[in-house]
């Protein structure tokens, strides 16, 4: 097994998990490129672009988070390559960092902290969450979760899919291309869909503009999916009351990006999904995955090469 990239933590539980396995640690691209023509099995976080010309051997690759967004599309990987993830590595802790985020805003607790910082003692007037509709985009195992979690809050939950098939609990799913229906009916928008060719830029100033004003926005996907300027516009105008945004098309956000100053955003570092045992759960996935490719079954996070998730 080949691990990009030197992380010792991920190196050390792949090693507890795998025991009797050799795993080689590739800490730069040079050391990448000379092993690329040996590798069979590949566990990474972030994977290379267009660099698979070489890689004779190489049966599976398994990208150690939910987004492969950083190897598709991938023209030059031998279709036989066969791509998983390690999504479901993220439950529970996603949706509650969803729910704090929207629970933060919609009780301005950005505000309250500002205030206590200047030692001011002011009354503020949150909106509660109870009986507001929430709208998901993206019914993945983060969407649906963090749609129950927003039921037993007493809200309304509609959702957003690719396909618009029903999903149990939720009240309404539309497809994508109906979007604008249910967003004209949301307090609270939550976007935790992967960044494909058809999802990016998929929230931008028509949806935040189809939203009841004031209203909240929170996103965990990938930069890329939700345009920041639109965001920040919609905040400086007040069609939005709040956004929690945890990615960005640049990361690290660049420390004299004007999003840092703008009232009313909540910016926090791709750390959605994180806890104590992340690494811990990526390495359990990944193990689930390889010992069900070495057994010819199908691996069950597998990829789909053509829809990019």
């Amino acid at each position: 097994m080949f691990l990009p990239g030197h992380n010792q933590q991920m190196a050390d539980e792949l090693v507890r998990v795998l025991p009797g396995r050799q795993l080689i640690s590739l800490e730069d691209a040079k050391a990448f490129n000379a092993a690329l023509p040996k590798m069979e099995i590949l566990v990474t976080g972030r994977p290379p672009k267009n660099r698979w010309a070489r890689a004779d051997n190489l049966r599976m690759i398994h990208v150690a988070g939910s987004g492969v967004d950083s190897l598709l599309p991938a023209p030059d990987l031998a279709e036989h390559v066969v791509v998983t993830n390690s999504r479901g590595s993220h439950e529970p802790h996603m949706p509650e960092f969803v729910m704090a985020m929207a629970l933060a805003l919609a009780y301005n607790v950005p505000q309250l902290v500002r205030q206590q910082h200047n030692h001011q003692w002011r009354e503020t007037f949150p909106r509660p969450l109870f009986e507001q509709t929430m709208c998901v985009v993206g019914m993945g195992t983060v969407g649906r979760s963090v749609a129950r979690r927003a039921k037993a809050l007493g809200m309304k939950v509609v959702g957003v899919s690719r396909s618009g098939r029903h999903v149990d609990g939720i009240d309404q799913v539309v497809a994508t291309g109906d979007r604008q229906y249910v967003l004209s009916d949301a307090d609270v928008v939550v976007v935790c869909v992967p960044l494909t060719d058809q999802t990016r830029g998929l929230i931008g100033p028509r949806e935040l503009g189809a939203m009841r004003r004031g209203g909240i926005l929170v996103d965990v996907s990938r930069g890329g999916v939700v345009y920041l300027d639109a965001v920040i516009a919609a905040l400086e105008s007040g069609q939005l009351r709040g956004a929690a945004l945890d990615v960005f098309r640049t990361e690290p956000l660049p420390a004299h990006h004007p999003a840092w100053d703008v009232e009313g955003l909540l910016i926090t570092p791709h750390v959605a999904g994180l806890s104590r045992d992340y690494m811990a759960r990526l390495c359990r996935s990944f193990a689930e995955n390889l010992q069900a490719f070495e057994t010819g079954m199908t691996p069950p996070n597998t990829v789909n090469r053509n829809r990019g998730y």
